[in-house]
């Protein structure tokens, strides 16, 4: 592996980027490994980086993990606990306790990621499933310095994990990409279905944590985690506010030159987007994808909300 691939943030704190065989998805999927105590992972990547996130771990440190925590179980982050987890039989694995059986038996979220990402799925690669005496449900969890909470909305089951001042949010506080140019680019991860308020309730659930740190699962870490998570607050109402009259437009239908248009009008007025422009034109293709499934969780919670 490279070590372009491995960024190291503090003394215990490294960043592993995991290479998608997709065009725009290099540096957009990666692990966290911290190597205090305990010795843990957050996110795992999917299957076919799991060589990758292995050659990574073996240039970061020759002690295996206690811990491997998953912040939700969609393919791209957990699709290679089942090899990971292999590689390491010692270390615990935990996630959402709605997580436990699909983990266990992956054959329908296998088939469900199938249906929802088609190619991008096979990409990634199929997911094997994990020993069951590896895994545990997060709210079993006792150990110390280290929370687990509820984060619905992004994927209802989604935890955040709170580690010290570091907070590994997942998709809690949207994606996040780290620019030089700008400070962030940060888009809303609202796919269908998305509730609102549920997700806001889960960013006020982490903010009265004051974490110091926001590790995001698409990527990178910031250093004023209270600033980013109201900032993606403020952004998930905007967007509601922004999508409303495109909604409005077409009755509710899910007509997909509005939607583009829609998409265009988000990119040129929300200021949390403007780092978009110098995204390099196969990233811009990836995001312009992913902002529409973003507005269809807008469009079902609008049509869900309609009084």
């Amino acid at each position: 592996m490279s070590k372009s691939h491995i960024q190291q943030f503090q003394d215990d704190l490294y960043l592993v980027s995991l290479p998608a065989s997709i065009e725009g998805f290099d540096g957009f999927i990666g692990a966290w490994v911290h190597t205090g105590d305990p010795k843990m992972i957050v996110d795992v990547g999917p299957s076919a980086t799991i060589p990758h996130l292995l050659s990574g771990l073996a240039e970061i440190t020759a002690e295996p993990p206690d811990l491997i925590l998953l912040t939700h179980i969609h393919i791209d982050h957990a699709g290679g606990i089942g090899d990971l987890a292999a590689a390491f039989p010692h270390a615990t694995v935990v996630c959402h306790p709605k997580g436990v059986e699909h983990l266990i038996d992956p054959q329908r979220l296998w088939q469900g990621s199938l249906k929802t990402l088609g190619d991008i799925a096979r990409a990634y690669g199929p997911i094997a499933p994990l020993a069951a005496r590896q895994v545990l449900a997060s709210d079993q969890l006792r150990a110390p310095d280290i929370e687990c909470i509820e984060t619905p909305g992004h994927a209802v089951h989604h935890i955040s994990v709170l580690k010290g001042d570091l907070l590994f949010a997942g998709e809690v506080g949207g994606v996040h990409l780290p620019m030089e140019e700008v400070p962030a680019y940060l888009r809303p991860a609202t796919p269908p279905r998305f509730f609102l308020e549920t997700s806001v309730g889960s960013i006020d659930r982490v903010l009265a944590k004051k974490p110091r740190k926001i590790c995001y699962g698409h990527i990178g870490m910031r250093s004023d985690a209270v600033k980013m998570l109201n900032s993606h607050r403020d952004q998930l109402a905007r967007w509601r506010k922004m999508v409303r009259p495109f909604f409005d437009s077409v009755h509710g239908q899910y007509d997909p030159e509005v939607m583009q248009d829609c998409s265009q009008h988000l990119l040129d007025n929300d200021p949390l987007l403007a780092g978009f422009v110098n995204l390099l034109p196969q990233v811009q293709q990836r995001e312009r994808g992913f902002m529409l499934n973003s507005i269809k969780g807008y469009w079902g919670y609008l049509e869900s909300n309609q009084k």
